[in-house]
């Protein structure tokens, strides 16, 4: 055989052996708990939790950049019942804000 060939062989062999690490670990690995049902309400449950907590601490700020901000600390956009996101609107000095 060429060693074309064989590379190619050997590439392809790396791949799929590639692809299959990836699939069990997508199914068995460290990250296959967090998408039970069970693990997920548990979340919930907490974030909840803590927003009455900092109601019950007057500290409102706080309360809206937890419900305006996903757990990766990125802004949330606000969505209409339409299901689509909110018109922004240019405010007296060109600054966007939230419509509706």
């Amino acid at each position: 055989m060429s060693d074309h060939i064989v590379s190619e062989i050997a590439r392809f062999r790396e791949q799929q052996a590639l692809e299959e690490q990836a699939a069990w670990l997508g199914l068995y690995g460290l990250a296959s708990g967090t998408a039970r049902h069970e693990v997920i309400l548990k979340r919930m449950r907490q974030g909840a939790e803590r927003i009455l907590r900092l109601l019950d601490q007057d500290k409102y700020q706080d309360v809206q950049k937890l419900m305006t901000t996903d757990p990766w600390g990125r802004e949330v956009r606000r969505v209409t019942r339409s299901g689509y996101p909110a018109k922004r609107k240019e405010g007296p000095h060109g600054q966007a804000h939230s419509g509706a």
